[in-house]
């Protein structure tokens, strides 16, 4: 490991565990063990620090839902598939949910967020509406249908601590995480079974 990475590792786990306000240079240079010079060599500052951890997050996210996308298969099979890598990504990088949540809601980097979320939301609203056309407008578009996905997953790991204890168990176990896709796996069927029957007037 580099020392920039191990750089960005100390970052990363202080920005999801302390916040970035919360997070100095201080510790981030205590936990990577490396000194103010040689962390000022690679980053400019803080916020590029956190720039840089937010696109080493989103380089790996885009590569991997790219690839569940690419797959042959009909389109309900690569969708599955983008849920579960979604899911798997989440599961092994809990600091990212925290950092996006903080950020998106009340943090200074929300642009930078959004600009890295912005062409997956399109890449998904343009595949749905051109699969199903249904999904064009109504109470069941593709708009509402990420939206309503987006939250399915992400609040799952946002609230897991909280929702685990709630229910008493722990969410975050291979058991629940794999029931938990299955449910989204039957949400997405119910969604989609809709949308063709809507398709079948006008086909018809």
């Amino acid at each position: 490991m580099t020392a920039r990475d191990g750089i960005l590792n100390a970052a990363e786990t202080l920005f999801g565990e302390l916040g970035f306000d919360a997070a100095t240079t201080r510790e981030i240079t205590r936990l990577s063990g490396v000194n103010k010079a040689l962390m000022y060599y690679y980053f400019d500052n803080k916020n590029a620090l956190l720039d840089s951890v937010l696109d080493r997050y989103f380089d790996k996210l885009n590569e991997i839902l790219l690839q569940a996308m690419e797959r042959e298969s009909d389109l309900r099979g690569r969708l599955k598939r983008v849920i579960d890598v979604y899911v798997d990504f989440l599961q092994h990088n809990v600091n990212f949910s925290r950092i996006v949540q903080r950020e998106s809601g009340a943090g200074r980097h929300m642009d930078k967020i959004f600009d890295r979320l912005s062409p997956l939301f399109q890449a998904g609203m343009v595949t749905t509406q051109e699969a199903y056309p249904a999904a064009r407008r109504g109470e069941i578009s593709s708009e509402q249908l990420l939206i309503s996905f987006y939250g399915m997953i992400v609040s799952y790991f946002n609230f897991g601590p909280l929702l685990g204890r709630l229910m008493n168990t722990d969410l975050f176990s291979i058991e629940n995480v794999e029931t938990r896709k299955k449910h989204l796996h039957r949400m997405l069927d119910v969604v989609l079974d809709e949308l063709e029957r809507q398709e079948q007037p006008e086909q018809e």
